[in-house]
């Protein structure tokens, strides 16, 4: 599955991500931090059952700056 992220850092270096087509959002002290607390937060809005298990490859991003 693939979605499209948007990636910014503010004036005090915290970086925020943006998954719009799902409405989520994250946040980092690196843009790898919030890359990959989004793609988290992805993986648990996919998984409509506790016992299902979404693999680390499933989910790309296509990041936007």
């Amino acid at each position: 599955m693939k979605y499209t992220v948007h990636l910014e850092a503010d004036e005090a270096g915290e970086f925020f991500a943006e998954c719009a087509e799902l409405g989520l959002k994250s946040s980092g002290l690196s843009a790898n931090n919030a890359l990959d607390s989004l793609r988290e937060n992805i993986r648990y809005n996919l998984e409509y059952c506790p016992c299902t298990s979404l693999g680390e490859d499933c989910i790309e991003l296509e990041v936007l700056g």
